[in-house]
């Protein structure tokens, strides 16, 4: 059900004394935010405003996911109106000639108010006067728009031009979900800018591979709000990848960590700091505890030092310090990346395929601390006769988990912080031992209730 507390808007905007007949148009409502503007093309709160209020913020109204985040000043200071350089990407058929709001001169003009067929397709014209040639509506229309002085959409200093009788689907998206119309992935206060997919998309290899928008995504469907515009899962294209994560059954999908709110249109979420409000297009983490972004942070690094690619301060830390009382284990970020480390384990059952390690290795558990259990993972490099088994920090075994001939391989099993016999243990600092004819190892974790 689609949420946007629609109902209260006018009661907080501006000073609380606005009335519908003040409103020319809302931006936005769906599925962030809500700006509003005013009869004379300004929005209102903001310094060029011609009401009353002008300058005094509480000027866009955040919201997600059906939860309310309140007022913020937008820009108060500054004059903010709605003409090309907004509509150009929210309406359909934009022009810089002529105005959309009658008594106001200079905004530019559309065809229609929101994203319609031809803002994709091109205009329906030639669609008409062919008979219904479908060639017009099979493909999509290539164009740059007005006010872009490149003339198309540069990656890294090359320009890509838009083709009459194209059919690219990424420049055709590219055109608006973009900033700049230059491929930098822009940010801003610790977060990428919305309207950066194309900008993700082309810095990684599913972009330089020729995937398109269109490979995961129905163009003509939502995602939000339960819609079913993804028509492709990761594991899709990816089944011959890991299948076996260190995470608690059902705890993260590769989306979670692959994809996470690395980007904010309205607001940001939860208490970690490191949670906004869109998905990044970046797929690609590196496991340290540097920053993503340029040192300015206006953008994220993406030179022969760091490619493109997510911290697990996003990955990881978006949901391991969103909530103090939820039951997600709360992180450092020095420990979020010492977790994220192996964090794929394959083995033969989940996957089908083994992949032989070149040595032996007993992993950090995962998570750890734990509760009510965690994951352990090692790798054999030779068929062994192994055992693992659970000490107490005392030295006495509680639980044997593995004690068995397996060949060489990726293998991983999870303790749910029981004995021998089921019984819950208490918490405390335990030990995990592996211990084979080549090769033997200790590692400790605690569980904590």
């Amino acid at each position: 059900m689609v949420v946007n507390f629609q109902d209260s808007w006018l009661a907080g905007l501006g000073d609380g004394s606005h009335t519908w007949s003040d409103i020319a148009g809302v931006i936005g409502g769906f599925g962030w935010k809500a700006r509003f503007v005013g009869t004379d093309g300004h929005l209102i709160g903001t310094a060029g405003s011609s009401f009353g209020d002008a300058g005094a913020g509480h000027n866009q109204f955040n919201f997600f996911g059906g939860e309310e985040h309140g007022w913020v000043d937008y820009h108060p200071a500054d004059t903010k109106i709605y003409n090309y350089s907004c509509f150009k990407c929210h309406t359909t058929g934009g022009d810089t000639t002529g105005t959309w709001l009658a008594g106001v001169d200079g905004l530019g003009s559309f065809t229609e108010g929101g994203v319609g067929c031809e803002a994709c397709h091109g205009p329906g014209s030639q669609h008409a006067q062919t008979g219904g040639n479908k060639q017009y509506i099979d493909r999509v229309y290539e164009f740059a728009h007005l006010d872009n002085a490149i003339g198309g959409l540069d990656i890294n200093g090359t320009v890509q031009t838009p083709d009459p009788n194209g059919n690219d689907v990424n420049f055709m998206c590219g055109t608006c979900h973009n900033r700049s119309y230059t491929s930098p992935i822009n940010s801003k206060g610790g977060f990428i800018k919305h309207h950066e997919q194309w900008d993700e998309l082309v810095s990684q290899d599913h972009g330089k591979k020729g995937l398109t928008c269109v490979t995961c995504h129905d163009p003509h469907k939502r995602v939000l709000w339960g819609g079913d515009g993804i028509t492709k899962t990761c594991e899709t294209c990816h089944a011959d990848k890991p299948a076996v994560i260190n995470h608690t059954a059902n705890a993260a999908t590769c989306v979670d960590c692959h994809m996470p709110y690395t980007a904010k249109s309205g607001t940001t979420r939860g208490e970690s700091g490191f949670m906004g409000d869109v998905r990044s297009h970046i797929v690609m983490i590196t496991v340290n505890n540097e920053s993503m972004f340029t040192e300015d942070g206006s953008a994220v690094r993406d030179d022969e030092t760091r490619p493109a690619s997510q911290s697990p301060a996003y990955s990881c830390l978006g949901c391991h310090n969103d909530d103090p009382a939820d039951a997600i284990t709360d992180m450092t970020l020095e420990q979020a990346v010492a977790a994220a480390e192996d964090m794929h384990v394959e083995t033969s059952v989940a996957s089908g395929t083994n992949e032989i390690p070149s040595e032996f290795a007993l992993l950090n558990n995962y998570p750890n601390p734990f509760n009510p259990e965690t994951t352990i993972a090692y790798h054999l490099a030779d068929q062994s006769s192994v055992t693992l088994r659970i000490f107490s920090l005392l030295g006495t075994e509680v639980r044997t988990l593995v004690e068995a001939t397996q060949p060489a391989g990726k293998y991983a099993v999870v303790w749910d912080g029981r004995d021998q016999a089921g019984n819950i243990l208490p918490s405390g600092m335990y030990m995990y031992r592996i211990e084979s004819a080549s090769f033997t190892a200790v590692k400790k974790m605690l569980l904590m209730k």
